[in-house]
């Protein structure tokens, strides 16, 4: 069985993809549903650097939770899919969809929702690499607060207001001061208008509401600000939770195509103007790091005690 088909119907311009829902997996039971929470990972060549680092990590980080692994593998060619084969016999939390053509990462993360069981869903690159609590930080957020729509952390590699300063030059130097950060930021988390799809998560109800990544933005770019821009449309808002780091290394499936990256990326942002009829110009991620220090020190301002000043 699987969690929901989908059927596919004009919608302008554009392909719009319809779920209906089917019964969830379930356990050798027959009575208990496989995980409470499904992490999304999307591979395309790149196995050990970033692939097997990144899988290491959830599964050493990921903590008590009930959650499953979703590999969605984009038709790798480096031993990548052979090496999924092997883990998912002995890593009974590992699924694996592999796909014969590159779906691009809205095609193979809609695959991965679709194979998922969870009522929670994480889409998760496979450039990056987990820390301690990152699971539960993330989800704490849909539990607590139905308006939330998507929850996303911080990171050294973001391209708006998520990023905070790293100076280290190696993953474990960058985790390390991820870690000191999240020690001082316990609790505290801000609104934004985008979330890098890096890693972000969101519950099942969501992703039925709005429905699935947009695959007319092909191989990737822009995908992420559609898809927060549908999610704010149907009434969610966005957090970012500064005490949960995930580093994240960064254009791993386009760096080694630079000339293909800006094309695909001038492409995409005319796709996304278009779509929405806006002239998209996003405000520098320093300025929103500005505002959200702002509002910091106000807060402080009207909560500190005044036997403190």
């Amino acid at each position: 069985p699987v969690p929901a088909i989908a059927t596919e119907t004009s919608w302008g311009a554009y392909t719009k993809i319809r779920w209906t829902r089917r019964e969830p997996w379930y356990r050798s039971d027959g009575k208990t549903p496989m995980a409470d929470i499904s992490i999304i990972i999307l591979t395309h060549d790149s196995l050990h650097e970033p692939t097997v680092p990144c899988l290491e990590s959830v599964f050493r980080h990921t903590g008590i939770e009930d959650f499953e692994v979703i590999v969605v593998d984009n038709d790798s060619h480096d031993g990548t899919r052979a090496y999924l084969t092997e883990l998912a016999g002995r890593e009974p939390r590992l699924r694996c969809v592999l796909n014969t053509v590159n779906r691009g990462f809205a095609g193979g993360n809609n695959d991965g929702i679709r194979a998922a069981s969870g009522s929670d869903l994480v889409l998760l690159n496979n450039d990056t690499q987990v820390s301690e609590g990152w699971l539960a930080g993330l989800r704490a957020s849909l539990r607590e607060d139905g308006t939330i729509g998507l929850v996303g952390p911080v990171s050294n590699a973001v391209g708006n207001e998520q990023k905070i300063f790293t100076s280290g030059v190696t993953p474990a130097d960058i985790l390390a001061e991820g870690a000191a950060w999240v020690r001082h930021s316990r609790g505290d988390a801000f609104e934004t208008e985008r979330l890098g799809f890096f890693c972000v998560a969101l519950r099942r109800e969501t992703a039925d509401t709005v429905g699935p990544l947009d695959e007319t933005f092909d191989l990737g770019f822009y995908e992420d600000d559609d898809y927060s821009l549908r999610v704010r449309k149907a009434g969610y808002r966005l957090l970012c939770r500064e005490d949960v780091f995930v580093y994240h290394r960064g254009s791993s499936s386009f760096g080694k195509a630079p000339g293909k990256t800006k094309e695909l990326l001038r492409k995409n942002h005319r796709l996304l103007e278009r779509k929405y009829g806006i002239r998209s110009a996003p405000r520098h991620p320093r300025d929103r790091q500005l505002d959200h220090v702002e509002s910091y020190l106000q807060e402080q301002k009207h909560t500190r005690n005044p036997d403190d000043l």
